[in-house]
């Protein structure tokens, strides 16, 4: 049987990668306000667009299933298999959200051009 404190913590987990990755697209969003606009970047902006929006569908698609098949999800996979991927995006998403919000900083710091 499943620990019941899995499945909230899983929920926690995605709920704060979510608000990660929308962070990442504003603070892109605003490095091209800042720089101005170019095909790569916006193509950058795109995928993190995309990315939370997937993140969006994907959290109300599991938080619409009933709790013993997200349950019984989790078992298949592996508790440890399943923390383990949500720790590593996690991770990931911090470091790309402390790597936009850099970005804006530093954009920020730089004399503006005449």
């Amino acid at each position: 049987m499943l620990d019941p404190i899995v499945v909230p913590t899983l929920y926690f987990i995605a709920i704060f990668q979510l608000i990660l990755q929308a962070a990442v697209f504003y603070y892109a969003y605003r490095v091209t306000k800042m720089t101005g606009s170019f095909r790569a970047w916006t193509l950058i902006i795109l995928a993190f667009a995309l990315l939370t929006v997937r993140n969006v569908v994907s959290l109300i698609l599991t938080l619409s299933l009933p709790a013993d098949r997200v349950s019984s999800l989790i078992e298949s996979v592996g508790v440890t298999t399943t923390i383990l991927s949500s720790a590593i995006n996690v991770a990931a998403s911090i470091a790309l959200f402390l790597g936009m919000f850099g970005l804006v900083k530093r954009f920020q710091s730089q004399p503006k051009a005449p």
